[in-house]
């Protein structure tokens, strides 16, 4: 099956998906009107919006490390579950992340009026929402290193004389370093494609400004700012990919884990800290200001907008984007898993590296290459550039779910199946997508959350076709300022997030 023509088209249509996007931006490049007048202060503005990214990650990384340092190595009253609260910022949007966050520290909120805090917007505001909101990305890959770190190691460095310090140094820091740059270059991927989080706080980086260009059909200025963010993506994934291939990253098979040492009281002080800002801050302080914006509207008898065409709408997209999505992500999924395919691995993962509001723009730039409006049209209105865009964004992820599946699948059951006699198609319903279906059913779970918090897309290609999502709802009452609707909504929103994410653990658990 893997050699036929049909497969070859399969997987070749699967790893070209998420790169549709960059074939829009070349023809918008190439039309020839971004360079009659480019928009002024390039220069400026991507040096904020790397600057930015730098900011982030030089906090986010750490304080994530001292989060998995802490769970991995210490042992304290309320670990567990403080650890777990930890890692709940990466189940809420950006955007009703720095919404919330906005009202509750700025001059009128609770904190904000109490501490007599200055209006939380801006760059600064930019930093720390995107900081609580990438930080367990961190805690998530430290730890999973720590987890590999063999106790033997380290007690041989002791025994030898070695202080803490210096078996740390010696020992754990390198089997880190692949992990820690991973993260470093995740956070700042995540801050270079973020656009709800810098539009609600009014901080102007090249995301805010492309997503402006198009609102006003500036296709052009749109054009070069894309291209500029695509530039400084592509620079920052091969300086991500020479620094990770300078550092060692062994393993050892089924390490003994560490012991955790108990902590002491100025520990203990710090690791409720560093707890408080990631599990306060990103998720608890965000779900009450949302919790209460519906309180005040409730008791003051404003009229709340119906959820009932939201919800469904975002579950009826999140539903057919992720079919579509693993669909098409199942033939490469499968080469790379299952046979090392390394160029479609390479295609569709670059792909991860594009930000939404680029995928928007590449998928909408591209349509309007097609010959005739109505054309254009005809797709917007059927829903066919809002599914695009979605399968652009969203198929890398599916992959590396798939391809995680492939590559953990016995050959040896299939091949005792054909020496049974069974056929090709018998094969596939009894035995592959059995042992695969784990794997399918997180990597469908993982895109109808990730569908669910999308924004960018979901403003530019969703209104077309009546898609007016849960986050579109959220994005637009909290422009409107009618807090208690965004609130009704983000909690709602919240919840759909936290039980798909929460499904897709627990079927990833199952392989």
């Amino acid at each position: 099956m893997t050699g036929t023509a049909p497969w070859r088209a399969l997987v070749a249509v699967g790893a070209a998906a998420p790169l549709l996007p960059v074939a829009g931006l070349a023809a918008g490049l190439l039309a020839g009107d971004p360079w009659r007048a480019p928009p002024a202060g390039l220069g400026a503005l991507l040096l904020r919006s790397v600057g930015l990214a730098v900011a982030v990650s030089a906090v986010a990384v750490p304080l994530g490390a001292a989060l998995a340092w802490l769970d991995r190595r210490h042992d304290y009253p309320g670990r567990r579950a403080l650890a777990a609260l930890s890692l709940l910022p990466l189940a809420l949007p950006s955007f009703l992340l720095a919404g919330a966050l906005r009202h509750a520290l700025g001059p009128g909120g609770p904190l904000g009026a109490a501490l007599g805090l200055p209006a939380f917007a801006g760059h600064v505001a930019a930093a720390v929402v995107l900081t609580l909101a990438t930080a367990p990305l961190a805690q998530v890959l430290v730890g999973a290193a720590l987890a590999r770190v063999p106790a033997a190691e380290e007690e041989a460095a002791r025994t030898l004389g070695a202080t803490r310090g210096a078996a740390f140094r010696a020992v754990v820091l390198p089997r880190l370093r692949p992990a820690l740059v991973a993260s470093a270059l995740l956070v700042q991927l995540y801050v270079l494609s973020d656009f709800g989080a810098v539009a609600v706080l009014d901080a102007p980086v090249l995301t805010w400004r492309i997503y402006q260009a198009v609102a006003q059909q500036r296709l052009g200025d749109a054009a070069v700012l894309g291209g500029l963010l695509l530039a400084a993506t592509l620079a920052l994934l091969v300086a991500g990919r020479w620094a990770h291939g300078r550092v060692a990253e062994a393993g050892v098979a089924n390490p003994r884990p560490v012991e955790r040492r108990p902590l002491g009281p100025a520990g203990l002080a710090g690791a409720l800290v560093a707890h408080g800002l990631t599990a306060g801050l990103g998720c608890l302080l965000p779900v009450a200001t949302l919790g209460l914006w519906v309180l005040d509207g409730w008791s003051r008898g404003l009229p709340f907008a119906p959820l009932g065409e939201p919800v469904a709408i975002t579950l009826k997209v999140g539903a057919v984007g992720a079919a579509l999505t693993v669909l098409l992500a199942w033939a490469p999924g499968w080469a790379a898993g299952r046979h090392g395919a390394r160029a479609v691995d390479l295609a569709v993962l670059l792909g991860h590296a594009l930000p939404g509001v680029l995928v928007a723009f590449g998928v909408l730039r591209l349509a309007l290459v097609l010959p005739g409006a109505p054309t254009y049209r005809a797709l917007g209105e059927a829903g066919v550039l809002l599914l695009a865009g979605y399968v652009a964004r969203f198929l890398p992820e599916a992959h590396a779910a798939l391809r995680t599946s492939a590559a953990a699948f016995d050959p040896r059951q299939d091949e005792s199946a054909r020496v049974l006699g069974a056929g090709r198609a018998r094969r596939l319903l009894r035995v592959v997508l059995p042992a695969v279906a784990p794997g399918v059913a997180a990597a469908t779970g993982l895109v109808v959350a990730q569908v669910a918090k999308e924004l960018p897309i979901t403003l530019l290609l969703g209104p077309a076709a009546g898609a007016r999502t849960l986050s579109f709802r959220v994005y637009d009452r909290l422009e409107e300022a009618l807090l208690h609707d965004a609130g009704a909504a983000g909690l709602v929103l919240v919840a759909v997030c936290l039980a798909a994410f929460a499904l897709t653990a627990r079927w990833g658990g199952e392989r």
